[in-house]
């Protein structure tokens, strides 16, 4: 029964010790304003984008020459992973990107439409 307990308390020691262990970057922060440029059919557009804090999360707007301002609707983070969701011209836009020392590289998607797009953030 004694060796049992001591089983007990080495095992749960140790799985303490493994999830103390070195842990990865803190989570990016999506709050800034950043320049980008996206493949649109073979063509690359630039613009500009805002994340800022919101009540329920983020909200900010995404420009470009190509359509007018796109409303942000949220913004998910995990890790260095960031999930951009906004009301496009035609429809949904969904922006995903991985940050990697303060460069953002990912895709997006607007009805049938989608490509890569990179993003530097300004501040």
């Amino acid at each position: 029964m004694t060796r049992s307990i001591l089983t007990g308390i080495l095992a749960a020691a140790s799985l303490t010790a493994c999830a103390s262990g070195p842990s990865g970057p803190p989570p990016f922060d999506p709050v800034g304003s950043y320049s980008y440029t996206a493949d649109v059919d073979g063509q690359v557009v630039p613009g500009s984008m805002t994340v800022e804090v919101a009540e329920a999360g983020y909200t900010g707007l995404i420009h470009s020459d190509m359509f007018p301002p796109i409303p942000i609707n949220s913004v998910t983070v995990l890790d260095q992973m960031v999930t951009i969701e906004a009301s496009g011209p035609s429809g949904p836009l969904l922006i995903e990107f991985v940050a990697v020392e303060g460069v953002l590289q990912g895709t997006w998607a607007m009805g049938e439409q989608g490509g890569t797009i990179t993003a530097s953030k300004s501040n």
